[in-house]
């Protein structure tokens, strides 16, 4: 299912907002209001619901320069992004990414740090990121530096029908491994699925399946991912965990619907918005748009169950200034703008339900407007510490993921057993990674 290095089956977010609104793709939109005559920065944007608004509202809302941005669709902008900065372009004065990537245009040197650009120009003011939630920044701090802001912010959401769970006399969200399967077995039914897995989508079934399942089995560090340490070394089943991962996921599959070898990310929520499945774990991205359907106000939302340590992953997007741009000056004052709050006011109002702002995430009005917060609030009430997403740290980042996702696969449905798929990935992963 696989087209070369960009795979399809990588995508939470080009599949899911079809369930939105109907976010549309932006082209090279003009925006900004009183705008410098000359001043202009050019945007190599995804086409999501913040990243519309970012050409859009956000946009018009600036008025220290012209804003113009190019969209694209999630592989697609993945490849434009790296033939422009690979090549040096200038195009782009700014570039957006998906936190599973970062690391590439840093590490490759095509990206300029906030300091680096400061050091040029003295009479730029200092960006801070107090405003922000904090699990959102990390990611574009690198070797010391800061290198961009955050856009949006991911983790793994547990989604389940309220009024199923009542009717089964199931009184509490499942908060461990045990007490999941237990529900999705209680739940189960020849209309409604117990639960959801989604073992066709690469990023859907590692990331979302397997690793909500992973990381809280041995105790992580919040820049660890689970996958690798600090140096690179293998540690998914250091302990065994990663085949136990697996095991937990064999588990609730005969809970699962019909069909759900070929279940990515939309298939899985169009699943659950529809009713035909209780519950599910996956990326706070992708259920954007479910109480748009016929069961709205049903679903309930938080922080994924655990096994031994509360730990779970946060993901999201970033935006990022392109080292080769002739118009860094004016693209770091946006930024700068951005980092002040409003830009991030206006995701929201745009549609954006992944959000950064520490005050929205603590705002109970915001709260009823976007009950899919909930899962970032419940981090507080459940003791949650963030763990990084896996393997963000290296530069083939989704070459390494679709090893692992083989790997997977073949002991869910059996055609390995969890250890020998865990030992198979580690074999064919030694000549794999790239730091």
């Amino acid at each position: 299912m696989t087209q070369g290095p960009f795979s399809s089956e990588l995508s939470r977010r080009a599949l899911m907002r079809t369930l939105a609104a109907g976010a549309a793709a932006y082209a090279l939109l003009p925006a900004g209001r009183g705008f410098a005559a000359a001043a202009a920065v050019n945007i190599l944007n995804s086409n999501v619901a913040w990243s519309n608004a970012l050409t859009g509202s956000v946009a018009n809302a600036y008025t220290g320069a012209k804003i113009t941005g190019e969209s694209n669709a999630y592989e697609a902008h993945y490849e434009k992004l790296l033939i422009e900065l690979s090549q040096g372009s200038t195009t782009f004065d700014i570039f957006t990414t998906d936190n599973l990537w970062i690391r590439q245009p840093l590490r490759n040197g095509w990206a300029s740090s906030f300091d680096d650009i400061r050091a040029e120009d003295s009479s730029l003011p200092e960006i801070t990121v107090d405003k922000l939630s904090p699990a959102s920044t990390q990611y574009t701090e690198y070797e010391g530096k800061r290198w961009g802001l955050p856009v949006a912010m991911t983790t793994p959401v547990f989604v389940y029908r309220k009024d199923l769970f009542e009717k089964a006399g199931i009184t509490k969200a499942p908060e461990t491994w045990d007490e999941y399967r237990d529900a999705a077995q209680k739940l189960h039914s020849d209309d409604v699925a117990g639960n959801v897995l989604m073992l066709g989508g690469q990023d859907a079934h590692m990331s979302g399946d397997w690793g909500s399942r992973l990381m809280g089995m041995t105790k992580i560090a919040p820049h660890d991912d689970g996958v690798l340490d600090e140096n690179n070394k293998l540690v998914f089943n250091s302990e065994g965990q990663g085949a136990r991962a697996i095991e937990r996921l064999r588990e609730v599959l005969p809970f699962t619907p019909k069909g759900v070898e070929g279940f990515d990310y939309a298939e899985g929520s169009s699943t659950m918005q529809q009713g035909k499945a209780a519950m599910m774990v996956t990326w706070s991205d992708v259920i954007v748009g479910i109480e748009d359907g016929p069961h709205k106000g049903k679903f309930g939302y938080t922080v994924a169950p655990t096994e031994k340590f509360q730990q779970s992953m946060i993901g999201g997007w970033s935006i990022l200034i392109n080292a080769a741009s002739e118009n860094k000056a004016e693209a770091y004052k946006f930024l700068k703008w951005m980092s002040e709050g409003e830009a991030y006011k206006l995701f929201r109002e745009g549609g954006e339900s992944s959000l950064c702002l520490q005050s929205d995430i603590d705002s109970d009005e915001v709260l009823a407007k976007v009950p899919m917060l909930k899962a970032f609030r419940d981090f507080k009430t459940r003791g949650t510490s963030p763990v990084s997403i896996p393997p963000y740290r290296l530069t083939n980042a989704v070459e390494v993921q679709r090893v692992l996702y083989e790997n997977i696969l073949a002991g869910v449905n059996g055609r390995k057993t969890p250890q020998e798929a865990m030992d198979d990935a580690e074999k064919a992963l030694a000549s794999v990674i790239r730091s």
